[in-house]
């Protein structure tokens, strides 16, 4: 079936492609179309499978895109067999009511690496947090500004911003002048058109091995995990 499959998607390329289809006369063209036509609609299921394929394919390399951006900050080993994946926004309780177990995991968890997107969408104040963490990057306490700025609780002013970047060791003047960079804005906007595609334009999100977790969920999250866990170490084994 799968190589019958496979000659019928080549069949199928051959029609669609407009260089190949120059090799066939309209009557030949015809024929084939008819041919897979025929076909499909007497095997409905191998559409849906063909599709199901698709889908799946598409959830793959989408996962891949999501947790390989090395503009994104992230902890644990590049190798690890788990990957959290974190969508957030600075001025999101719920994030910052995620901070402690997003800390406790990539702190006590050495097989688990935490990838953090920038998504500010809740104000003029999210987006200015956002742009000064990532431009604070290249300075090396990206993590220890990511902490001040999740855990802080008041108003995010400009100069609040400035005072947590100076306590977490960072040269503001050189973070300013980074900020309004297109390299910033376009990761920013990257990371919007993920969260789009995924259907979910709240915060936080998490994705742990590709599953989604919506909001911040603590016995799903650790529930998850456990399954991302089960299954790391039964690939493990299996490719003993």
């Amino acid at each position: 079936m799968a190589r019958f499959l496979a000659g019928l998607a080549a069949l199928f390329a051959l029609i669609l492609t407009p260089a190949s289809a120059q090799s066939f006369n309209a009557q030949e063209q015809a024929e084939m179309r008819a041919i897979v036509r025929e076909y499909l609609v007497n095997n409905p299921d191998v559409l849906r499978e063909a599709l199901d394929a698709l889908a799946e394919r598409t959830e793959s390399e989408r996962w891949q895109r999501l947790k390989s951006d090395n503009r994104d900050f992230s902890l644990g080993p590049a190798d690890a067999p788990i990957v959290i994946v974190e969508f957030f926004d600075y001025r999101c309780g719920f994030c910052h009511a995620a901070l402690e177990w997003v800390t406790d995991v990539s702190r006590t968890r050495r097989d688990v690496r935490v990838v953090f997107k920038e998504f500010p969408i809740l104000s003029e104040e999210s987006m200015e947090a956002s742009r000064a963490a990532i431009a604070a990057m290249p300075q090396g306490r990206y993590w220890a500004f990511h902490q001040a700025l999740m855990g802080f609780r008041g108003d995010l002013t400009s100069a609040r911003i400035d005072q947590l970047a100076r306590d977490s060791g960072i040269d503001v003047a050189r973070m300013r002048r980074g900020m309004e960079s297109e390299a910033i804005t376009q990761l920013i906007m990257d990371n919007r058109a993920h969260a789009i595609e995924m259907d979910n334009t709240a915060t936080p999100i998490f994705i742990i091995n590709g599953e989604m977790v919506a909001g911040f969920n603590r016995p799903l999250l650790e529930t998850r995990l456990r399954e991302a866990t089960r299954e790391a170490r039964a690939r493990r084994q299996a490719s003993r």
